[in-house]
């Protein structure tokens, strides 16, 4: 007797009908009458045989791991689960990833620092007096030459206006000295904000391929942790898969039961399978993994994802 002969006999026996499970399950009708005749290349996915054998399984009352293990060798999601991790690990071989040069990260720094040791080398001239010096060196000379050709004496009158011209030079001097300082300060603040704004991390999920009922994304993020959280809006069949194979969830997700959360940081890769898509949410810190407009909302879906740390 096979699995499907057994499922049919615990039906009959407590008089339910495949409509009276497919309310229960809510795994259509056809389906049904396929695991029952055990016809699994009606299914639309061996990947999604043990997920609807083991809710027929439930609501008859039946132990789905030791009805799984008595009938292992009938089902055909072994050798599935093998080709489709194969997929994903080929796609993360072949996927060519590209790096920034370090050089090209560190030049907006670079500039700024050169453009402040500019501005501290004007300022420490001005302090010197660098500039005030030349104009005075050259200057006196010419009064030398002019003492020496004429002795003339100024009025007294004339000697306080110079005098107090001179104060007036002096004070605009100091003023343009103050000037660049000023100028430092905002620079420095500039230079802060920019620094500040290039250090917040980002994270990005792209579509790279969609073929049927299975869509390949990348998600590239350069924040130190990667959180992923699944919603649902109704009963939800949903498996997750990280890259060595390991389940990470395998269950019907609730509206009641979400989100479900963990954190991804450490990993790869993931796989996820489920039904009802148009009821399922998701989220990749906070940026959600979008399925295309043009897919059929009663089949189940596969979804990819190679993650790119960067």
């Amino acid at each position: 007797m096979g699995i499907g002969e057994r499922l049919k006999q615990e039906r009959e026996l407590k008089e339910l009908s495949l409509d009276d499970i497919q309310k229960e399950t809510k795994i259509q009708t056809r389906y049904l009458y396929a695991i029952e005749q055990e016809n699994f290349k009606a299914m639309p996915g061996n990947f999604y045989v043990r997920a609807f054998i083991k809710e027929y399984a439930t609501v008859l009352g039946l132990d789905p791991s030791e009805l799984m293990e008595e009938y292992q060798q009938d089902l055909p999601f072994e050798q599935e689960e093998q080709v489709e991790m194969s997929r994903v690990n080929s796609s993360k071989k072949n996927k060519i990833t590209t790096k920034v040069p370090a050089i090209f990260s560190l030049l907006p720094s670079i500039i700024v620092v050169v453009l402040i040791i500019g501005v501290v080398a004007v300022i420490w001239l001005f302090s010197q007096g660098f500039f005030t010096d030349d104009n005075t060196n050259q200057e006196a000379p010419v009064e030398s030459e002019n003492n020496s050709a004429d002795e003339v004496e100024l009025p007294p009158e004339q000697e306080e206006t110079n005098a107090s011209d001179d104060e007036g030079a002096n004070e605009e001097s100091s003023e343009e000295t103050n000037q660049p300082e000023d100028t430092n300060e905002s620079n420095e603040e500039s230079t802060q904000q920019d620094e500040n704004q290039e250090e917040e991390p980002s994270t990005t999920v792209t579509l790279n391929q969609s073929e049927d009922t299975t869509h390949n994304y990348t998600v590239e993020s350069s924040a130190e942790e990667l959180q992923l959280s699944v919603t649902s809006n109704s009963r939800n069949w949903l498996e997750i898969y990280d890259g060595n194979g390991e389940q990470l969830y395998f269950d019907n997700l609730t509206a009641e039961a979400s989100p479900f959360e963990t954190s991804i940081t450490d990993l790869e890769s993931l796989a996820f399978s489920f039904g009802a898509p148009e009821e399922l949410s998701i989220m990749i810190n906070d940026m959600a993994v979008e399925l295309p407009e043009d897919i059929n909302p009663n089949q189940p879906q596969n979804i990819n994802i190679n993650i790119q740390h960067q």
